[in-house]
């Protein structure tokens, strides 16, 4: 955490307070601040109360979705603007993007919803965060997709795999980077030694003599550098 100015000295403890952790407006919640006394970390209003007793050994990240991700006693859950902790039993929790937040219980990576329901159990090897309604999900090694309900759209079967962008996902087949659409079909043939997402219509990549290209959504190469 970004500690910013030093506000108070209680007792001989420091106490100190970063930026606003929730923005104002944010999710209609006032701003709230960290701040850290005998090493536990807590939160203030805009008006200097103390709205969280100081309490978690860490706090990561910011309010996303009316949730921040908070640690005591070694374990990670999430906590709302009012203080209220939540689904504190995981050995590491991230953000909530698309109404879900991905978790990591003793068996693998899952999913929660707002209520901090398992829609997705805690069973794959590793996992991204949703976009587009969609996750990739490692399992046996392998790379494939699943919707937000935990429906398998693209079952595990490539080396490497991103995140969906505009549509398509760059995915790795041998040593050749590709492109498939969210049904799991080829949109443009793993051919590239390197390849990015899609941004505005084009993709950077890279080809076999390691020159950069943009290709279009159809793998047509639209401009590649000179030699």
């Amino acid at each position: 955490m970004n500690r910013g100015i030093v506000v108070s000295l209680v007792g001989a403890c420091l106490l100190s307070v970063s930026s606003p952790v929730l923005a104002a407006g944010a999710d209609k919640q006032p701003a709230l601040f960290e701040i850290e006394q005998n090493g536990k970390t807590g939160f203030i209003d805009a008006g200097g109360r103390v709205v969280v007793a100081p309490q978690f050994d860490s706090v990561r990240g910011r309010f996303q979705e009316g949730f921040i991700r908070v640690e005591k006693d070694g374990v990670w859950g999430y906590m709302n603007p009012a203080g209220k902790v939540m689904a504190l039993r995981y050995e590491g929790v991230d953000e909530f993007e698309e109404g879900r937040g991905r978790v990591k219980g003793k068996k693998g990576m899952g999913f929660v919803d707002h209520a901090f329901t398992e829609l997705i159990p805690p069973v794959y090897e590793d996992a991204g965060d949703f976009h587009e309604g969609v996750a990739r999900v490692k399992k046996d090694g392998k790379w494939g997709f699943i919707d937000l309900n935990g429906k398998v759209i693209v079952p595990p079967q490539f080396k490497d795999a991103d995140d969906f962008a505009e549509g398509l996902a760059r995915v790795k087949v041998e040593k050749r980077w590709g492109y498939i659409n969210k049904q799991g079909k080829v949109v443009v043939e793993p051919r590239f030694r390197d390849a990015d997402s899609f941004k505005g219509g084009l993709a950077r990549v890279k080809t076999d003599d390691d020159r950069p290209a943009y290709i279009n959504k159809k793998g047509v190469i639209v401009w590649q550098q000179t030699k």
